[in-house]
């Protein structure tokens, strides 16, 4: 006796389950550590609200006597210590946005603790790391620390995420770098 014939309607419902199950499957990120994380586009005023907390360095100056006036002097070896410790800042606040907001668990492997795992929670208090009891907190200390603890990991999932949410590294500094133009302007 043959099989028993599937009905039309039944072999589309299928078919889109399994369409929709392998463009989820798409956005998944495989961590070093085996972890999967679907990335998801997010919106990009988050980022640009964080970013715009960190003010940018002033460019120091000096008097220059041959022009007889103040001249900005950008090559200041602390000046530059100190853009290159705002670009890391904002760097990594709009990685945290990009985690916190671009990012949720697939898979953890059996051998990989979890956020919300005991032995987690009892690491983050033995290193005194505050905020253990807030869930998101603990997730993007848990991405950074177990989840993904090579710089390519964080990496790959900002580039993820951006090329869903259409923001790259560079945007975000530029953003931040226009804010404070403004914000330099209304000062003046």
């Amino acid at each position: 006796m043959a099989g028993k014939k599937k009905d039309p309607v039944e072999k589309v419902v299928k078919a889109l389950e399994e369409t929709e199950a392998g463009e989820r499957d798409g956005n998944v990120v495989t961590l070093s550590t085996g972890v999967q994380l679907r990335v998801k586009p997010m919106p990009k005023h988050f980022i640009f609200q964080v970013t715009e907390r960190y003010k940018k360095p002033k460019v120091p100056v000096y008097f220059d006597e041959t022009k007889g006036r103040e001249e900005e002097n950008p090559e200041d070896p602390d000046y530059i210590e100190a853009m290159q410790m705002h670009l890391a800042e904002i760097s990594n606040a709009s990685t945290d946005v990009a985690i916190l907001r671009g990012t949720e668990v697939v898979h953890v492997p059996d051998d990989v603790m979890g956020p919300d795992s005991d032995d987690f929670k009892m690491e983050l208090e033995v290193l005194k790391f505050g905020m253990v009891d807030n869930a998101r907190a603990r997730y993007l200390a848990w991405i950074k620390a177990i989840a993904a603890p090579l710089d390519s990991d964080i990496e790959n999932l900002f580039e993820e995420i951006g090329r869903l949410t259409g923001v790259t590294e560079a945007d975000v500094a530029e953003a931040a770098d226009r804010f404070q133009r403004l914000e330099g302007r209304k000062a003046d």
